[in-house]
C-alpha cells in the first residue's frame, strides 16, 4: 500500500506537541508497515530538509517528495481554490495521512486520516489571539473531520469531543494514546527526595550552566507557554506556597514561547518571589531526561489537553508529579499524579506543599508513575495508526 504522509509542519523548525508526535511516531510507523511503501511530503521556502528528517530515507520503504513554494502562498490555494492536491504532489497513493489539522486539499478518490490532538480552540477561543482565531476559521477543522475516511485521536477525551461538537460517529474515530521517547528507555536512577544533597554530576552541572538554573531544588514546569497552559495560576499558586511553607525551592519554566505569552511574564515580574522565577527557554531534546530528573516536583496546571506529553515524561524520568483534573489529562493520568483544580491557585499550593514533604506519598507517586509510563509505546501507537491507515485505504468511497 502507498500511503502518503504530509509532513509541511516540520518545516517551522520547532519540536511543540505536533513536531513531537510526527518524529516519534513515523519511525515507528515505516518499521511496522515494512510491506508499505511511504511518501512523504515536505514543503518550505527557507527550510532545507534536517539531518533528522533525510535519515528517514534510510527506511527501505520511505522516500522524500521535497517542494520550495512559500507556505502562505500554498495555503492561500489550498484555502480558496483547494489545490494543489496533495495526493497528487506524492503520485499514486492509496490513502493519505494528515498528522494534524493545516491547510490541505485531497482528491476526492483518495481518502485521508487525520489526527486531531485537541479541540480547544471550539471551547476556549479566548485562548488563542486574533491571528489564530482567524487561522482556525480559515482551516475549518469541522469541515475536515467531516470529510475524513477516518480520524485518530490522542484520547478518549478528545474523541468524544470530536464525535459531540462535529456530530461524527464513534466508527469513524479511533483514540490511540501517545507514545514514550526512546531517550526516556535509559537507565533507572533515583530522583532526589527532599533534603538529600544534589549529586554533583557533570551531566546536572552542563545542564545548570547551559539554561542558567540555580543551585537549589526547583519545581519544573515543562511546555508552551500560553494561556492554555494556565501558567499565571501557577505563578500565584507558586506564591502562596513559598508564604505559607517557608521552603525555599525554585520554579522552573520550561519551553519556547506561545501566543499571548506576555501576561504570564508579567506576573512572574510582579510575584514578591521573582528572583526565584526561571524561564529558561527551549530544552533540547537529549536534555529533556536530566532536567526531569533533576526536579524536585513536576507541575502541568493546564486547562485544556488533548493527551499531555510532558506529565508522561516526569513519570517516566521518576519525577513526583501534579497535574490538572481536567479533559484528557484526568483520563490518562488520573490515579498516577497528584490531581489538582486547575481554576484553584490555593489547592494547587497546597498539592506542592504536599508533593515536596510527604515523603510516603513522593515514593509512591515516583514507583507507580515510572512503572505506569514505561507502558506507553511508539511502537504500539503506530501499529495501531497503521490499521487504521489500511482501514480507511479498505473502505468504499
Amino acid at each position: 500500500m502507498r500511503i502518503g504522509i504530509d509532513i509541511r509542519s516540520l518545516s517551522a523548525n520547532r519540536h511543540s506537541g505536533v513536531e513531537e508526535y510526527i518524529y516519534n511516531l513515523l519511525p515507528a510507523l515505516f518499521r511496522a508497515g515494512r510491506e508499505d511503501q511511504f511518501i512523504l511530503l515536505y514543503n518550505s521556502w527557507k527550510f532545507s530538509l534536517t539531518a533528522e528528517i533525510t535519515n528517514w530515507e534510510s527506511f527501505s520503504n520511505v522516500s522524500i517528495v521535497e517542494y520550495r513554494l512559500p507556505s502562505k502562498l500554498l495555503n492561500a490555494a489550498l484555502w480558496s481554490i483547494k489545490k494543489p492536491r496533495l495526493d497528487k504532489l506524492l503520485g499514486n497513493i492509496d490513502v493519505m495521512f494528515l498528522p494534524n489539522i493545516t491547510f490541505f486539499s485531497v482528491s476526492e478518490s483518495v481518502p485521508y486520516v487525520v489526527t486531531f490532538h485537541d479541540i480547544s480552540f471550539e471551547f476556549f477561543p479566548n485562548f488563542f489571539n486574533l491571528y489564530r482565531r482567524i487561522w482556525h476559521f480559515l482551516v475549518n477543522p469541522r469541515e475536515k473531520a467531516l470529510q475524513a475516511k477516518q480520524i485518530i485521536t490522542v484520547s478518549n477525551s478528545t474523541a468524544q469531543d470530536i464525535a459531540e461538537v462535529y456530530r461524527i460517529t464513534q466508527e469513524r474515530i479511533s483514540p490511540i494514546y501517545l507514545g514514550l521517547s526512546p531517550i526516556f528507555f535509559g537507565k533507572p536512577e533515583t530522583n532526589n527526595f527532599l533534603g538529600t544533597p544534589y549529586a554533583n554530576t557533570a551531566e546536572e552541572w552542563r545542564i545548570r550552566k547551559i539554561y542558567k538554573i540555580p543551585e537549589f531544588p526547583f519545581i519544573l514546569y515543562f511546555g508552551t507557554i500560553e494561556p492554555r497552559k494556565n501558567l499565571v495560576s501557577l505563578v500565584k499558586a507558586y506564591d502562596e506556597f513559598r508564604k505559607k511553607s517557608k521552603l525555599n525551592y525554585s520554579l522552573v519554566i520550561a519551553g519556547s514561547k506561545g501566543w499571548s505569552y506576555k501576561e504570564i511574564f508579567q506576573a512572574a515580574r510582579l510575584s514578591p518571589f521573582r528572583r526565584d522565577i526561571r524561564f529558561i527557554g527551549t530544552i533540547a531534546n537529549k536534555d529533556r531526561p536530566v532536567l526531569y530528573k533533576m526536579a524536585q516536583l513536576f507541575i502541568f496546571p493546564s486547562f485544556f489537553e488533548g493527551f499531555g506529553l510532558p506529565p508522561l515524561e516526569a513519570l517516566a524520568s521518576g519525577t513526583p508529579t501534579i497535574c490538572s483534573g481536567s479533559t484528557s489529562l484526568l483520563e490518562v493520568f488520573g490515579s498516577h499524579t497528584l490531581m489538582v483544580n486547575p481554576h484553584d491557585p490555593s489547592e494547587i499550593a497546597w498539592a506542592i506543599e504536599r508533593a515536596l514533604t510527604d515523603e510516603r506519598l513522593r515514593e509512591l507517586l515516583i514507583n507507580e508513575g515510572k512503572k505506569y509510563a514505561l507502558g506507553f509505546s511508539w511502537t504500539k501507537t503506530a501499529r495501531e495508526t497503521l490499521e487504521v491507515l489500511h482501514k480507511a485505504a479498505r473502505t468504499e468511497i
